[in-house]
């Protein structure tokens, strides 16, 4: 049977912080009220009227009171948070503490038991209730625990099975790094490597040379042989003529592909180790190629 001892105990869920100042009146009138509430059946309005009491005048008996109210008025985690309170407060050779000791056993096999670890946080909520106490029981399923810092606001999503135990650290968020300001412009991208090396240009100059050589003697050699025809125009001689014409205007253009051919790979392909700058030219009757390697 309960026992309704003449006492007041805080109930209130996780909360362990009494009033201020004692009202010993306040907490008569209050018990008296829990007990009339109690003998009527009304357990919850039992509960929290010891819970009332409790603010009060503080007693370990009577969170016994409100806890075995709250356990009638089918409360099981309001009940097992004041079992939980009074075993804290109680002395040890307490009347009811054994009974106490099996009823939150009972329970904690449909409750989750979670263990709060604050690291610098304070006012701690859950599920938007504040608690003090560092050992709170809950319904099982997910929860969120809330808590202030100095760092902002602490916030933890968690869940816990029946019968089971989580612990949940509320750590303050850690301090964004520094920002270094850098006003020095970002670096220029340096350009891709290029794959040829100078002796290619060289390669090609002496070939264009080469070609422009032969080029030349051809061209002389055509000149000879138009002057022969027109001295003795014969077809033979018109043969020649046309023949030599031919083989100094492939000349010309062998000269002019390697040139154009070896300035390009100057400019575009080849490393020459430092800045390199370079410009191809085609005029009448000549090719010319400028550039600073």
């Amino acid at each position: 049977m309960l026992a309704l001892a003449f006492v007041a105990v805080l109930g209130v869920f996780g909360v362990r912080t009494a009033a201020a100042e004692e009202d010993p009146k306040r907490a008569a009138k209050a018990f008296r009220e829990g007990q009339k509430a109690y003998a009527a059946g009304d357990y919850r309005r039992a509960a929290q009227s010891f819970e009332e009491a409790f603010v009060a005048k503080p007693h370990h008996d009577a969170m016994w009171n409100a806890a075995r109210s709250w356990q009638k008025a089918g409360e099981p985690t309001r009940a097992a948070n004041d079992y939980a309170h009074y075993l804290d407060i109680a002395p040890a050779k307490a009347m009811d503490r054994d009974s106490a000791t099996t009823a939150l056993g009972e329970l904690t096999t449909r409750l989750g038991r979670v263990e709060v670890q604050k690291a610098g946080a304070t006012n701690v909520r859950f599920d938007g209730a504040a608690i003090e106490s560092m050992i709170v029981y809950v319904a099982p399923g997910e929860h969120v625990a809330e808590a202030d810092s100095s760092g902002g606001p602490v916030r933890k999503v968690f869940s816990v099975d029946a019968g089971g135990s989580v612990s949940v650290t509320l750590t303050p968020p850690p301090k964004p790094d520094p920002v270094i300001k850098n006003d020095d412009p970002p670096p220029k991208p340096e350009p891709p490597p290029k794959p040829l090396k100078p002796w290619v240009v060289y390669v090609g100059g002496g070939l264009t040379l080469a070609a422009a050589g032969i080029a030349t003697w051809q061209g002389l050699d055509t000149v000879s042989k138009k002057d022969e025809f027109q001295t003795a125009p014969t077809q033979g001689k018109l043969d020649d003529a046309r023949s030599a014409e031919l083989r100094t205007n492939i000349a010309v253009g062998g000269a002019v592909g390697f040139a154009l051919i070896t300035g390009a790979l100057a400019v575009f392909l080849v490393d020459w180790g430092g800045t390199q700058k370079a410009s191809v030219g085609v005029g009448p009757g000549s090719l010319s190629v400028r550039g600073t390697f």
